[in-house]
């Protein structure tokens, strides 16, 4: 009994393996088409996803400037640092930089602040970005309270800003 049970099992065994075929699975992800774009970027093109800890220094760079803490904002800045100001002008230099912070957010409070989101960003040039699209109530010194909702890009080297662009509207309620 145990050779015709043994027997068995073995020609299921064997019938099995006889009639299993093996399917090879190729699965092919498709390269998107080439766009051919209208503008040339004058900068870079092809940017890749950049490093998050880039990310976290701009977070802690802005609770710093929510906290008015300007020595702590000075550790993030680069002694070069360029703002790219809304208004076209810049400003060159950490002291300046800091000085023009201390002036615009000193009678300032932020409320509600909420980050919508950070793309951390490395361009075919190798210069690394941070873009953050923030979203917050202002007071300003007079009591008032408004809405305000911006876009700041920093650009990093050695972990400190280099460059930050500021970009800044109030939506309609």
């Amino acid at each position: 009994m145990k050779y015709i049970f043994l027997n068995l099992i073995v020609s299921i065994l064997l019938f099995s393996c006889k009639n299993s075929e093996t399917k090879e699975i190729v699965t092919t992800e498709q390269a998107p088409a080439a766009i051919e774009h209208i503008y040339k970027p004058t900068y870079t093109d092809n940017f890749k996803i950049g490093d998050q800890k880039n990310v976290l220094i701009a977070e802690q760079m802005h609770q710093a400037i929510f906290a008015k803490d300007f020595k702590k904002i000075a550790e993030f800045l680069s002694d070069t640092v360029l703002f790219s100001m809304e208004d076209g002008t810049t400003i060159k230099g950490k002291e300046a930089g800091l000085a023009y912070m201390e002036k615009a957010f000193a009678g300032m409070n932020v409320k509600n602040y909420s980050m919508t989101g950070a793309v951390p960003i490395v361009g075919e040039n190798g210069h690394q970005w941070v873009i953050m699209f923030d979203r917050a109530e202002v007071e300003t010194p007079d009591g008032k309270t408004q809405t305000i909702e911006w876009v700041d890009s920093f650009r990093f080297l050695d972990g400190k800003v280099v460059h930050m662009n500021g970009y800044a509207k109030s939506p309609k309620q």
